[in-house]
């Protein structure tokens, strides 16, 4: 590794640490989630799990509320969770939100071409890949949308995002 990216990685050695809060609040930059007129809240049951499932739910859960990322809710609004394996063999808590995306008001800005993106690497001479699962949790809810987030799991506890999940 030249030394120059190694110094870069021991300079900022601190994007690559566990979050254990929440990230900054960012005027103009927290997540919001526009949703339509008129739309009711959808309150939806947790999916079936078996108890070996169930188990890493619990240590899943317990470990976001242990990094502060998610807080005890009573929202109106409540999305099932899933468990999607990773490469590594170990487990992702992902929530549905597909009900959410229905109530959402769509973006009104295209994702940029590729080949545009591509135009703009040109004469790059570094790439990294770095694994991003932190990166998940690097922008914040805007004050008062947290409980857009809900999530309920098989235990009695309520719970919501206070970060945007981009998975």
């Amino acid at each position: 590794m030249p030394l120059s990216i190694a110094d870069l990685l021991v300079d900022y050695a601190d994007i690559f640490e566990e979050p254990s809060q929440l990230p900054p609040s960012r005027a103009g930059f927290d997540h919001q989630i526009p949703l339509k007129d008129g739309d009711a809240p959808f309150n939806l049951r947790p999916y079936r799990f078996s108890r070996i499932q169930k188990d890493i739910i619990d240590k899943l859960v317990q470990d976001m509320i242990d990094q502060g990322i998610v807080q005890h809710n009573t929202s109106p609004f409540s999305y099932p969770t899933i468990l999607v394996r990773k490469k590594d063999g170990s487990w992702r808590l992902c929530v549905d939100f597909r009900r959410l995306n229905e109530l959402t008001i769509k973006d009104r800005f295209p994702i940029p071409l590729i080949e545009d993106l591509m135009d703009e690497l040109g004469g790059s001479i570094v790439f990294s890949k770095l694994d991003l699962r932190s990166g998940y949790h690097q922008l914040r809810m805007a004050q008062g949308e947290e409980y857009k987030t809900a999530f309920k799991t098989h235990s009695v506890n309520h719970w919501r995002i206070m970060f945007v999940i981009f998975a």
